[in-house]
């Protein structure tokens, strides 16, 4: 039953669950609230000044409007009453403090005040306090008595059945504690919700861990059916790329073994020309053809993501690579080949592979020199080369990763390449981990910086 209940079902599950807790929390709070009679502190001063004030009406009233403004003070706490006499306090004692309050409130001299002990004033008269009532602690107001201008005497009693309207308990305002309710039901739809997308949370580290080389164990089956039902979907695409990736692995080897074998055939038939100039041209034909046919099945086949995760000194890379155009008579500068931790974890051929395209884009569009550095920050390792030729413009650099992508102006074909060695370059470094981009360089030339993590 609780597989067939939707992700939404199930959050308003959790909330519902959550709230309803809540209600039932705060009404068994308001019913034992609501089984004490005991209030220290809630309701002693508010039921004085409530005194104080009918008093001060009283007092100042007609006595023809007297019985009008008795209906309309008595309440749920207090119960004021005209007499002759003064009423029994037989069982009550007098509070000189609460007397001293409401003398200053009204003005008076002539008022009473008493607390209870064995007596306890209810809104229908005295009851005995021991046969059913607990006894209010002592300085909680009573009774009070207060002799009007005529003689006649002003009587305000406490209602004991009356509720605070703030109640309190331990201590602490109720709202308080309904607050800290409200805390716990949010922690509850908070960790219900947690739990009911933890499955989903699985599931998109398997697909962001997805290679497309093989696919992620299979997850399982957890959580509401429409992520069951997407875990199933994703499994089952997961398998059919890979198996598309073997296909597409298997036709390009079977073509690169064709056309190698057709390209051998033809260069051998041409060094058997005569003609030595039509024969180095062919060949050259040839070889060129052989490179574009390598580099476009490497970059098809995806070559160079497949790396291996072992420590590779970038800065040596780098310094083998700057030496061979330097012997070769390029106008080269290296610094921070003695940095001695700039170590990343790769393939160190695919990653000599990104350094020789960078360096050798360099010295073929540099026009008098290239500087390479290579530098280590808090957790990357950087390797920048600059030239000072036309640079790339701002609106291509990133159009030059992309297969195939030529500049015109200087990297044209009589210049040679394929248009494939930065987009070769950018897959390496993202196998990695690491990036590649473009910027001016002080010359004007083009700087492209190399970032990838270093290893701890």
């Amino acid at each position: 039953m609780r597989a067939r209940i939707g992700l939404l079902g199930r959050i308003m599950l959790v909330l519902l669950g959550a709230l309803s807790l809540l209600v039932v929390a705060t009404f068994g709070i308001d019913r034992w609230q609501r089984s004490q009679e005991q209030w220290p502190y809630a309701s002693r001063f508010p039921r004085l000044d409530q005194a104080a004030g009918i008093m001060a009406l009283m007092r100042d009233a007609d006595s023809a409007r007297r019985p009008a403004i008795l209906r309309a003070v008595n309440g749920e706490a207090l119960k004021a009453e005209i007499v002759d006499a003064p009423p029994d306090v037989t069982g009550l004692i007098r509070e000189p403090v609460l007397e001293a309050r409401l003398h200053r409130l009204t003005g008076e001299g002539d008022i009473r005040a008493f607390t209870e002990t064995a007596m306890l004033y209810r809104d229908d008269g005295p009851s005995d306090a021991g046969a059913a009532h607990r006894q209010r602690p002592i300085g909680s107001l009573a009774l009070a008595t207060y002799r009007l201008p005529d003689g006649r005497i002003l009587v305000v009693s406490a209602i004991i059945g009356h509720r605070s309207p703030m109640p309190w308990l331990l201590g602490q305002p109720l709202s308080l504690w309904v607050a800290v309710l409200g805390v716990a039901v949010a922690f509850l739809v908070t960790a219900g919700a947690r739990h009911e997308l933890a499955p989903l949370r699985r599931l998109t580290d398997a697909v962001s861990r997805f290679d497309g080389r093989s696919a992620e164990p299979a997850l399982v089956p957890q959580g509401a059916p429409e992520i069951r039902r997407l875990a199933q979907a994703v499994q089952a695409m997961q398998d059919r790329i890979v198996g598309l990736m073997g296909e597409r692995s298997l036709l390009i080897g079977a073509i690169s073994h064709d056309l190698k074998t057709y390209l051998t055939r033809m260069r051998l038939r041409a060094e058997r020309i005569a003609e030595s100039e039509r024969r180095d041209r062919l060949v050259e034909d040839l070889d060129t053809m052989t490179a574009l046919i390598e580099t476009s099945l490497g970059f098809a086949r995806g070559t160079a993501a497949e790396v291996g995760r072992a420590p590779v000194d970038l800065a040596d890379i780098v310094a083998v690579e700057v030496a061979e155009h330097a012997a070769q008579g390029a106008c080269i500068s290296l610094s921070g080949e003695e940095v001695q931790d700039a170590i990343v974890a790769g393939d160190a051929v695919a990653l000599r592979r990104v350094m020789a395209n960078l360096i050798g884009n360099a010295v073929k569009f540099g026009r008098s020199s290239v500087a390479v550095v290579v530098r280590r920050t808090e957790s990357a390792c950087q390797v920048v080369v600059e030239d000072d030729g036309p640079g790339i413009p701002e609106g291509e650099r990133t159009s030059v990763f992309s297969p195939y992508y030529r500049l015109e102006r200087s990297r044209n074909r009589r210049t040679g390449g394929t248009g494939l060695g930065l987009a070769i370059a950018r897959q390496i470094a993202e196998a990695h981990g690491g990036t590649i981009v473009v910027e001016v360089a002080s010359s004007g030339g083009a700087r492209l910086v190399v970032t990838l993590p270093a290893l701890a």
